[in-house]
């Protein structure tokens, strides 16, 4: 091919010009269309598809000035007769037009590349960037009083400012769960904001003495890790509360972000507070951001009530109280403590309508109490005052799990964790949705990555050695074992420790296991039916196991006034009343928990032991076959002695085949 004459035809064709031209102007759309179309509202991706047809017009272009070309008389096709093929002088002013052309082509085609570059890169750091919002974390603020024990101070004034700025409609603010994850960790910010998806990080640092405070804070542009704004604040004590709404303000202001009448009126709010009661209030928080146990509880209690002594009309101590009693109702399983976080909860809603936490706090209080549809409508309420809340998603969706919803709780357990892909609250709480359904190879992932996100986190252990027994891995199950119990001995681990000990025959072991359980939380039945189950198998201390077993009636029956409907309550007293000789009220109970959860795992599995112990034998079988086809191991089946009845029978020994594939649950406990 004659190269020269290759260039002549182009030019003679007018190639060059039109490619020139088509460079230029393509630039100057791309430019305009920078400008104005966010002015006009137009979202992001229209002018990446200026961009785009752009880029793809090019190439047309190109061929049609090949072909035709525009004269005095119209677009005529291109006499290529008319082009001079003779040889191209490649003259110095020829070159310099040639070396022009190519450059500005060049120049153009970079732009588009680094324009689309660009794009990749903020979309990688600043994921997920909801509707266009600005994101930001806010850090807990180092500690800079030379006090372990002011440590509250800093995490409480960060945290308050977090709460506030999460009112604001307008932006993406990262979980406290997430964000607070990196306290005392050396990262840098770029690497925090790639890992919470946020575009800014809000740090600072806190110095109290002497009845002052000075408070450090500087906003941070990720990408370029370079500061937006940054400010100090000294205050007497008595005004220091005010400090995380002038901060708000300035990171608002910083960010450019047009509120709504709602988010101004949030901002500009006038707060008097009393200052001791703040102090007392920061310090109830703390206790509650720690691993939960019952001392830690009645501390954040005792607080929470002296700040409220102090200032009764303040709401977000009564909020604080709610979830400190609710969290002592959890470990306690004691009617009275419910009924005191349902007070708290309804005070704190009397004094705020908006206030976000109130609305979780209820909703997963009438979760508990089986009232599901009130639930969903406070958790709702709270995903209409911020539609990304954590703890709103995640209450909605254990409420939709327990109303026998399963894939609509999926579906929110998945949104949360894509509105924050490093929040170990919604990894925690898919990994108790996937345990609790049965799917404990899917669920050991999640807990992974809990107890990756938060290594302190006893939870995380207990869960995933829960998941490895139930799948017969009990090694790798001890081992998660005994980290939690390094972290937080509590009940729930040391009664999965008995069962543990109780599948394996080792049934003394497991009766000093269960004692342990009942010391830590003596008002939780299921710790005292495991007892008298341990008893009941033990050679020389039998007599001992039907007084457990009505302590542990008694106190279902009283969390039964809380929830009705609970069918796991239910088939539990059952059980008991089955094991204690009562054969009437163990059917009726039975009953009515099977009309309430057919389809349940455990209840299935329960049925078979307490039929199995008052000899009914061919409804054993069938609850138990059908609990195995809902998942439940075969290997723990062959371990269980409450099924001593049903072994002999040609469908038990057909059931357990070494063949038979199978899941577990553990008896009776909800992993949560």
């Amino acid at each position: 091919m004659d190269i020269r004459r290759f260039l002549a035809e182009l030019k003679g064709r007018g190639v060059y010009r039109v490619a020139a031209f088509y460079a230029a102007g393509s630039w100057a759309l791309l430019q305009v269309a920078d400008i104005f179309f966010p002015i006009l509202g137009f979202p992001d991706w229209a002018i990446t598809t200026v961009l785009a047809i752009a880029a793809l017009g090019f190439p047309v272009a190109i061929m049609l000035s090949w072909v035709f070309e525009i004269t005095p008389e119209g677009i005529v096709e291109t006499n290529a007769a008319g082009v001079n093929f003779g040889r191209l002088r490649l003259s110095p002013a020829r070159l310099v037009e040639l070396g022009l052309l190519v450059a500005l082509v060049s120049a153009v085609g970079w732009l588009y590349v680094e324009r689309l570059t660009l794009k990749e890169q903020a979309s990688a750091v600043a994921s997920p960037v909801v509707n266009g919002r600005p994101s930001v974390a806010v850090l807990a603020f180092e500690n800079m009083s030379g006090y372990q024990e002011l440590e509250y101070f800093g995490d409480g004034l960060s945290e308050e400012i977090l709460n506030l700025l999460a009112k604001i409609s307008e932006l993406n603010v990262a979980s406290r769960t997430s964000s607070f994850y990196f306290k005392g960790k050396d990262i840098d910010i770029q690497e925090i904001g790639r890992r919470l998806g946020v575009a800014h990080v809000l740090e600072g640092s806190v110095r109290r003495a002497n009845g002052r405070v000075r408070v450090t804070a500087q906003l941070i542009e990720v990408e370029g890790g370079f500061h937006l704004w940054s400010s100090t604040y000294d205050r007497d004590f008595e005004d220091a509360f005010l400090i995380e709404d002038e901060i708000a303000r300035e990171v608002v202001g910083k960010l450019e972000v047009l509120l709504s009448p709602d988010s101004r009126a949030i901002l500009e709010r006038s707060v008097h507070r009393n200052p001791e009661a703040y102090d007392y209030y920061l310090q109830g928080r703390d206790y509650l951001r720690s691993a939960p146990s019952i001392t830690k509880l009645e501390a954040a209690v005792s607080l929470f009530d002296r700040a409220l002594s102090l200032d009764p009309e303040y709401a977000e101590a009564y909020a604080g109280l709610c979830d400190a009693r609710l969290g002592q109702y959890r470990i306690s399983v004691d009617p009275e403590d419910f009924e005191r976080a349902r007070v708290a909860c309804k005070s704190a809603l009397d004094l705020n309508r908006q206030a976000l936490p109130v609305y979780v706090a209820l909703g997963n209080l009438y979760r508990h109490s089986g009232r599901y549809e009130e639930a969903v409508a406070e958790f709702e309420q709270a995903l209409e005052i911020n539609p990304y809340s954590i703890d709103a998603l995640v209450g909605l969706a254990g409420t939709l799990s327990l109303d026998n919803k399963p894939t609509r709780a999926e579906e929110a357990l998945t949104a949360a964790i894509e509105v924050e892909t490093f929040n170990a609250q919604a990894f925690l709480a898919m990994a108790n949705f996937l345990f609790n359904s049965g799917r404990f190879d899917e669920a050991i992932p999640y807990y992974e990555r809990t107890a990756a996100f938060m290594p302190d986190n006893p939870r995380a252990f207990n869960g995933l050695g829960a998941c490895h027994y139930m799948l017969n891995e009990f090694d790798q199950a001890t081992e998660a074992w005994q980290r939690a119990l390094a972290l937080t001995p509590n009940s729930l681990i040391y009664s999965n420790v008995g069962s543990s000990l109780f599948f394996a025959g080792r049934y003394s072991e497991a009766v000093d296991m269960y004692q342990k359980a009942t010391e830590l939380a003596p008002e939780d039945y299921q710790n005292w039916g495991h007892l008298g189950d341990a008893y009941r198998y033990t050679q020389d201390r039998k007599e001992l196991a039907v007084p457990m077993y009505r302590n542990a009636i008694k106190l279902a029956k009283q969390n039964l006034a809380v929830n009705p409907q609970d069918p796991l309550i239910l088939i539990m007293i059952a059980h008991y009343h089955a094991s204690a000789g009562d054969r009437e009220q163990a059917l009726q109970f039975h009953a009515r928990a099977n009309a309430l959860a057919p389809d349940d795992l455990t209840v299935n599995y329960n049925s078979a032991v307490l039929l199995s112990t008052l000899d009914e034998v061919e409804q054993g079988m069938a609850a138990l076959e059908h609990a195995v086809r809902l998942g439940y191991s075969v290997d723990l089946i062959r371990a269980d002695p409450g099924l001593a009845p049903l072994r002999e029978t040609e469908a038990f020994q057909a059931l357990v085949d070494p063949d038979s594939e199978g899941l577990a649950i553990q008896r009776g406990k909800s992993n949560e």
